[in-house]
């Protein structure tokens, strides 16, 4: 004889003290006994749930069948790892050298602003000479002072290092902040090397440009009335 054949129900009652229930065959006809010791794959570890999908294999007396070998048909639960912070956004290091890499965009910006600038009211050599040596001084001065962070020994001052940058080394202090990893950890510093950005630039436009002659023009009257 062969195996008998697997057939699909639904459970139809099921207690969970007793270890007792019922399912209820698909084809119809009454209902099967359900033990559980009957249970099979994930369900003898998990009780059946009320109307769970199974399918079973029918055994025992005509007059008192059961059900055997009892699978659920529902799909596994899908384990979903979930992501910590970390792994979505990266570490606090990779974000802020991410930040570090957006904020050299405006050093492209100032050299295109340059350039207009200098289309429009040709600009004296010294100007762009002026803010390549001292873009190249301050971002060895970086890597000199992150050199003696690590050593520990004398350091450049801080204000030694915004007053570089207000004159127009700003574009070697923000390499030097990206590629030695040096002062990109301490917002105060941060904020006030960008206020050396800002004024230098405001600085540039009025001296490089008729931008500002308006304003001169208001201030030596208004002080020249003052004077009267």
């Amino acid at each position: 004889m062969g195996a008998a054949p697997q057939e699909r129900g639904r459970v139809s009652q099921w207690d969970a003290a007793k270890g007792l229930g019922f399912v209820q065959p698909e084809a119809g006809g009454p209902r099967l006994l359900l033990r559980r010791v009957d249970l099979a794959g994930r369900l003898r570890f998990t009780a059946p749930a009320l109307n769970e999908p199974v399918r079973f294999t029918r055994a025992g007396p005509r007059e008192a069948p059961r059900a055997t070998q009892v699978h659920t048909l529902r799909p596994p639960p899908v384990e979903r790892v979930p992501r910590s912070p970390t792994a979505r956004s990266g570490s606090p290091e990779q974000q802020s050298r991410q930040l570090s890499s957006q904020r050299l965009l405006i050093i492209p910006v100032f050299a295109l602003l340059l350039g207009a600038i200098h289309l429009a009211w040709p600009l004296a050599k010294p100007v762009p000479m002026l803010y390549s040596a001292l873009s190249m001084a301050l971002f060895v001065v970086y890597g000199l002072d992150k050199w003696a962070a690590k050593r520990g020994t004398a350091r450049v001052a801080e204000t030694s290092l915004h007053l570089i940058a207000l004159m127009g080394g700003w574009p070697g202090a923000l390499l030097g902040q990206h590629i030695f990893r040096h002062k990109t950890a301490k917002p105060s510093f941060l904020r006030w090397t960008w206020a050396m950005v800002a004024l230098n630039l405001l600085l540039l436009v009025g001296l490089c440009t008729p931008a500002w002659e308006p304003w001169w023009q208001w201030i030596q009257q208004f002080v020249l009335d003052s004077a009267a």
